[in-house]
């Protein structure tokens, strides 16, 4: 087996901004493997929150010993990654959805087929930053292909932002605080509009480890409460469910594939709901992403529909759909 870990900077089309910063890019490493005449590539993506970094990636790529890495026995090569180096979740999901669809294609299988998922259509939501009036507009004009959305709050203007939002449009959605919300007690009259407006879910509204606030949240509130930053792998999903509602379970946070359809299929048994989701992700790790999509409630995979560009087109948006390109 060899190993090439590439980098590369995934331009947004807008400022991004969320309740924990703003960024108008997001860099990437694509890690290519190759043997035995087959090839695949897999992505890790580098938002901040994670805590790694280009260099991190490369240099975790660059020391691990590419004959273990074996896509005849998945389970053998994870396990050898997760032993080797605590955390760098983004550089192992990259190396591990490189192997899983090297494995699919050893087989002539799609990455659905190959976990066994039949697969079905999935309308994806469509992100929007917090936003000022004019740009809210804009981007809603943008947004008018999907028919679900996830508005971003966390700041101080977050009822006027969710008023202008309303008198925009009046379609589903759900909001992500992304731990921008100090207290329930600050929280709660907009928790109330939130209602009023038939919200779908809250997505991570507290600190990751405010296991409490998230807890109380549920009881005052008949609006599901999902954990993203708060849950990223299956022994936090174990750990934490009683505290959420629901869980986003993300390939950069699960180390890839193989530990994201476990955490669906055990998120289902637990009673949660599921979103499969994404970072600021181009089409090589959200095409994986869509092809386990069938297993989860909701699907916010919406990543390369707003880079200005990226270099490998594998999905496609149509009508609120998210595609594959064969």
């Amino acid at each position: 087996m060899k190993i090439h870990a590439e980098p590369y900077r995934l331009e947004l089309k807008r400022p991004f901004r969320l309740a924990i910063g703003s960024r108008t890019h997001t860099d990437v490493v694509y890690i290519h493997l190759s043997t035995n005449g087959y090839t695949a590539v897999g992505e890790a993506s580098l938002p901040p929150y994670l805590g790694e970094s280009v260099q991190s990636v490369l240099a975790f790529a660059k020391a691990i010993d590419p004959a273990k890495l074996n896509p005849d026995n998945l389970g053998e090569s994870k396990r050898y990654l997760d032993a080797f180096k605590a955390d760098n979740l983004a550089a192992k999901a990259g190396i591990e959805m490189a192997l899983v669809s090297m494995a699919a294609r050893m087989k002539s299988q799609s990455v659905g087929t190959f976990f066994g998922i039949t697969d079905r259509p999935i309308e994806t939501s469509y992100t929007i930053g917090i936003s000022e009036k004019e740009e809210m507009r804009e981007k809603l004009e943008e947004a008018k292909p999907f028919n679900t959305l996830k508005l971003k709050l966390g700041s101080a203007d977050d009822l006027a932002l969710l008023s202008s939002f309303r008198k925009m449009n009046d379609k589903s959605f759900s909001v992500d605080v992304n731990q921008g919300w100090e207290s329930l007690a600050k929280a709660l009259p907009t928790v109330r509009l939130l209602e009023e407006m038939n919200c779908l879910f809250i997505e991570q509204p507290f600190a990751t480890d405010d296991l409490s606030s998230h807890a109380e949240l549920r009881a005052a509130t008949k609006i599901p409460v999902f954990a993203d930053e708060s849950i990223k792998r299956l022994a936090h999903l174990k750990a934490r469910h009683q505290s959420f509602d629901g869980v986003v379970v993300k390939l950069m946070k699960s180390t890839g594939p193989t530990e994201a359809v476990e955490m669906l299929h055990e998120a289902k048994r637990l009673g949660l709901k599921t979103v499969i989701g994404c970072m600021a992700e181009s089409s090589v790790s959200v095409a994986v992403a869509r092809a386990i999509a069938p297993l989860a409630d909701f699907a916010d995979l919406d990543g390369p529909f707003l880079m200005k560009g990226e270099p490998f087109g594998r999905v496609r948006y149509h009508e609120g759909r998210i595609e594959l390109v064969e």
